[in-house]
């Protein structure tokens, strides 16, 4: 059975920068056997209802503005598979996902960790959208039905477990910010523990509304947990990148 993880995977130009997260996350897939598909949510697409992207996806979305040349001019093979996108279609049936025809490409919450994670991807990516429009225990009740896939598909849940871009700085190795570092060891012990009662309550946490003004990049994390059968995750990723973006990022393996 493959883990599923919880990837931060931070300003899309972290692929460009020599940090300690390159080097984790490409270290990460020595936990587990190749998968034969990877299964990815992303904070980059919300919609209302559940939706998977259209199998025939096989380009890469750069879905921002104002980095490097060099992060535009990036490509790199990935694609989605008809089969299996018609499998999850039934496996999530209850949800009523329908496929996007018009989502034809991978946004960077998808593309960047898998580029740091696998040097060349030849497994099948298929994405599912973040419903906006859900409840926490309606987003852990999909990741319960993902569970399902978990013998032969990797599941990434791909947000940020701090998403302050208010208090975010331009030099990536800025020093973290005290209120960052807390808020991070706090669902570092959460995720320990593995009794999630208080993140079914996550307005309630200190400072998360400062931590996240949005709560895009922080909801994935709860498909995370459900696909989970213990909810302990234990993290892979200790370092904060721009001063108020924690890179932090949790296996799942039980």
């Amino acid at each position: 059975m493959n883990p599923t993880l919880f990837i931060s995977h931070g300003a899309p130009n972290t692929v460009l920068v020599d940090s300690k997260t390159k080097i984790n996350f490409k270290n990460i897939t020595n936990e587990f056997k190749k998968p034969k598909y990877i299964v990815v949510v992303s904070a980059h697409w919300l919609t209302k209802g559940l939706k998977i992207i259209n199998p025939l996806a096989k380009d890469l979305m750069y879905d921002f503005y104002g980095f490097e040349e060099e992060l535009y001019n990036i490509k790199y093979p990935i694609k989605s598979d008809i089969n299996f996108t018609n499998n999850l279609l039934e496996i999530l049936k209850e949800f009523n996902p329908t496929i996007d025809e018009t989502r034809t490409s991978f946004d960077h919450g998808v593309w960047t960790p898998l580029y740091m994670m696998f040097e060349k991807l030849d497994i099948a990516v298929i994405q599912i959208s973040l419903p906006f429009d859900y409840s926490v225990k309606e987003l852990l009740q999909i990741g319960e039905k993902l569970r399902l896939i978990r013998d032969d598909s990797l599941i990434i849940a791909s947000g940020s477990i701090t998403h302050n871009l208010r208090n975010v700085s331009y030099n990536p190795f800025e020093k973290a910010d005290d209120l960052v570092i807390k808020f991070d060891e706090k669902i570092k012990n959460i995720l320990k523990s593995g009794d999630i009662s208080q993140l079914l309550e996550f307005e309630k946490i200190e400072n998360f509304h400062q931590m996240h003004p949005s709560y895009e990049h922080f909801l994935p994390l709860f498909i995370a947990l459900g696909a989970s059968y213990d909810y302990i995750g234990t993290g892979f990723n200790n370092e904060i990148l721009n001063r108020s973006i924690s890179m932090e990022s949790y296996i799942f393996k039980g």
